[in-house]
């Protein structure tokens, strides 16, 4: 094999040997002969390096291919490994975030539920103030009705009967109990109500005493009419031949309306004077009491 010469610019000698290096030019280049042709050296040597740099990159490659197949066939189950890691990490990724949506949405969820609640409290507490309000409008009304039923009352007795006095049946009457007057004997009772315009109450038939029952005050419990001061005076008395009177001299006619056992004559003092006890619950409320015992009274008269 044949290797170039190298030289520096030297010219050949006739005889063959080697000039002395030529220092005259510092500037020379370097050249190697190939052959019969002198090739400057750097570009040679550039040229080499290339090469020689190609073969190392492609033994690189084929390096590399080779061990990629030899990892993929010699480590399938690390591969698997790292695989199913990553995705287990994503999964619980996924799950992380899931949960605390899950959390947020149960949050508002239950916002939402106590928002409800406050609703519907208020709604009951608007119900009931509206039934309250309902009430208070079915009380006003009725309240408006007496007061308007009351002052044309008013009125009435205004025109009709005197001050003191109260419009019943086509009649005007009198209450003891509302001028707050002392308790008095029956034939005392009856003065006053002559003193006043009138006489004893007379009463006539069932309608007159069922409105005399709601004028009158009520007494509670059980009372024992047969003693001094319960009971109101009315204007029939006992006459003789057990004929019962009334102060107009109309004969009392029929059964009356007496309570059950009355009228009767037991005990120390004649009851000959007519009362009435005006009890709840006691339909029937005449019965005779003693002339002189003390008791209110209900006295009469017509229209002025």
């Amino acid at each position: 094999m044949a290797y170039p010469e190298m030289n520096s610019n030297q010219d050949d000698s006739p005889g063959g040997k080697p000039s002395p290096r030529d220092t005259r030019s510092e500037g020379s280049v370097s050249t190697v002969r190939l052959g019969s042709r002198d090739v400057p050296l750097y570009p040679l040597v550039t040229v080499c390096l290339g090469v020689l740099n190609t073969i190392l990159l492609l033994t690189a490659v084929v390096i590399g291919i080779y061990c990629g197949k030899v990892d993929k066939e010699s480590a399938p189950e690390q591969m698997t490994t790292f695989t199913l890691l990553t995705e287990a990490k994503q999964l619980q990724f996924i799950q992380s975030g899931a949960v605390q949506v899950q959390k947020e949405t149960e949050d508002e969820l239950e916002k939402t539920c106590r928002s409800i609640e406050q609703l519907q409290q208020q709604i009951e507490q608007n119900k009931t103030l509206g039934d309250a309000i309902q009430k208070q409008l079915e009380t006003l009304h009725v309240e408006r009705a007496t007061t308007k039923s009351a002052s044309s009352d008013i009125r009435l007795n205004c025109e009709r009967c005197p001050s003191g006095w109260i419009w019943l049946n086509e009649s005007c009457y009198f209450h003891s109990k509302s001028d707050s007057s002392p308790l008095k004997s029956w034939a005392n009772s009856r003065e006053d109500c002559k003193r006043r315009g009138g006489d004893l109450a007379v009463i006539e038939d069932w309608a007159e005493q069922v409105q005399l029952d709601e004028f009158l005050p009520k007494l509670l419990g059980n009372r024992d009419w047969s003693k001094a001061g319960p009971g109101i005076w009315i204007g029939f008395t006992l006459q003789a031949g057990d004929t019962w009177m009334w102060v107009n001299n109309a004969t009392l006619l029929g059964e009356g309306f007496w309570i059950d056992g009355e009228p009767n004559q037991e005990g120390p003092h004649n009851k000959s004077c007519g009362a009435i006890m005006n009890m709840v619950n006691l339909e029937r409320p005449w019965f005779g009491g003693h002339c002189l015992a003390n008791k209110e009274w209900l006295c009469e008269m017509g229209p002025s």
